[in-house]
C-alpha cells in the first residue's frame, strides 16, 4: 500500500473514532434524559416542566446516534451518512443552541451542546476533508499510472 493509501486508512479510522466518541457523548446525555431528566436538567441549571419532552429528546438523540453508526463501519458505502453527521447533524445543533442562548436568552447551560457538537463536528469534518483529498490524490496517481 502506498503512503497515501495508508494515510487515507488512518484518516478514515480517525473519523470513525471521532464519530464513536460523539455517539458515546450523545448517550451520556440521552440516557439520563430518558431515565433521570430532572437530575440532568438540574445539573446544567436549566428550567424544566413536564418530563415527557426531555425524555422524548433523549429518545430522538439515541435514534440520531444510530444513524451515525453505518459510516463508521463502511465509509465507502455510507459516505453520505458521514457528511450528514457534520451537516446538518452536528452543525444545526451548534446553530440552534447558539441562537437559543445569545438571541433568545436561554440559559448558558445549553452552551455545553454547542461545545460538544462543535468540537465533534469540526474534527469529523476535518477528517472527512483529509480523507477526500487523499482519495483524489490516489485516483490521480492511478489515472497517471
Amino acid at each position: 500500500m502506498s503512503a497515501n493509501g495508508s494515510s487515507l486508512t488512518r484518516w478514515i479510522l480517525r473519523h470513525a473514532l471521532v464519530v464513536w466518541l460523539g455517539i458515546v457523548l450523545n448517550l451520556f446525555f440521552a440516557l439520563p434524559l430518558l431515565f433521570y431528566p430532572e437530575w440532568l436538567i438540574g445539573l446544567f441549571g436549566l428550567p424544566y416542566g413536564p418530563t415527557v419532552w426531555p425524555r422524548f429528546i433523549g429518545v430522538l438523540l439515541i435514534i440520531l446516534s444510530v444513524f451515525y453508526v453505518p459510516a463508521t463501519l463502511d465509509i465507502d458505502r455510507y459516505r453520505i451518512f458521514a457528511w450528514l453527521h457534520v451537516l446538518p447533524g452536528r452543525t444545526l445543533g451548534v446553530v440552534f443552541f447558539t441562537l437559543a442562548v445569545f438571541a433568545y436568552g436561554q440559559p448558558y447551560g445549553f452552551l455545553v451542546a454547542v461545545l460538544l457538537d462543535g468540537l465533534i463536528g469540526s474534527i469529523s469534518l476535518y477528517c472527512l476533508i483529509r480523507a477526500t483529498e487523499l482519495e483524489a490524490q490516489l485516483a490521480q496517481q492511478g489515472a497517471g499510472a
